[in-house]
């Protein structure tokens, strides 16, 4: 047998080839997926519902088709696309991710509420309750029961889930938290367009993006999707249960209440940075190994 035989025997095996779809494949699969679910498939699930109260059936059977259709989704690009487990998209079991969902709904609900109450005791607003209290308590269990579903959930999935684990992979974090940014602002965008005119594009553009950097940034920092998935929700029943006018009335200069909303969004990354008591890794990509 010859030396260079041996020496091929004898050498440790290299890595195991990648048998993943390019980065692209897999990031294109997974929005063009998110844009069939939205944009073809919820209006034909809402169309046999005449009801569309905010907490009629044509709202609940679209959360719930939302959710359905969307986890099993992104499990499948995990498991096809990917070739990697469910557990490397960092959604944790409740045992685990009750704290860091904790952490992203008081992100949002400290500096949002305590903006609320400024508002409140200067004058600028007076909130009055729309219903009876009774049935205000039980509207608003529904409500985040509905956010859920509908927004909250699917939303960071596919977006802080799936695709920002795909991006970090072959990036730096802070690089791939603007990528996401800038396709959760284009597929955001993309559905008020649809259902309301090009006329509110600028506008949504900038929200969905500002909303995917400061969601993005809850991800790095605790490295848990459930994080982006509580402040998602707080943020979505308060602004929900208020600006709909069906929980609550808004009195007073609305415009500075709209400023209060906003809050969340610039300090809401240093409230969860004081409470995880650590920054993230923002300057190094991370694997995403098979096991």
């Amino acid at each position: 047998m010859s030396n260079d035989r041996v020496r091929d025997r004898d050498a440790p095996p290299g890595p195991a080839p990648d048998r993943r779809a390019p980065l692209f494949l897999r990031v294109a699969a997974v929005i063009a997926g998110a844009a069939v679910l939205w944009y073809v498939l919820l209006p034909l699930v809402r169309e046999p519902f005449p009801d569309d109260s905010q907490f009629g059936v044509a709202r609940w059977a679209t959360a719930l088709f939302v959710t359905a259709t969307a986890v099993p989704m992104v499990w499948a690009a995990r498991r096809y696309l990917d070739r990697r487990p469910w557990d490397g998209l960092r959604l944790t079991g409740a045992r685990e991710g009750w704290w860091p969902c904790l952490v992203g709904a008081l992100a949002w609900a400290i500096p949002g509420f305590a903006a609320i109450g400024t508002a409140l005791v200067l004058g600028w607003v007076e909130l009055v309750p729309a219903v009876p209290a009774a049935e205000l308590v039980g509207s608003l269990a529904l409500l985040v029961g509905l956010v859920l579903l509908y927004e909250a959930l699917p939303e960071e999935l596919i977006f802080r889930g799936y695709l920002f684990r795909n991006l970090n992979a072959a990036m730096a974090a802070w690089l791939a938290l603007v990528a996401q940014a800038a396709l959760f602002g284009l597929w955001g965008s993309a559905l008020w367009v649809l259902s309301h005119g090009w006329e509110v594009l600028g506008e949504r553009a900038a929200l969905f993006f500002s909303m995917g950097v400061v969601l993005g940034c809850l991800r790095v920092v605790t490295g848990n999707v459930w994080t982006c998935i509580g402040f998602h929700a707080v943020f979505q029943v308060t602004a929900q249960a208020v600006l709909g006018g069906q929980l609550f009335e808004v009195r007073g200069d609305e415009e500075a209440f709209m400023w209060t909303l906003v809050a969340p969004f610039a300090f809401g990354v240093l409230v969860a940075i004081l409470l995880w008591r650590r920054d993230g890794n923002w300057r190094e990509r991370v694997a995403d190994p098979v096991t």
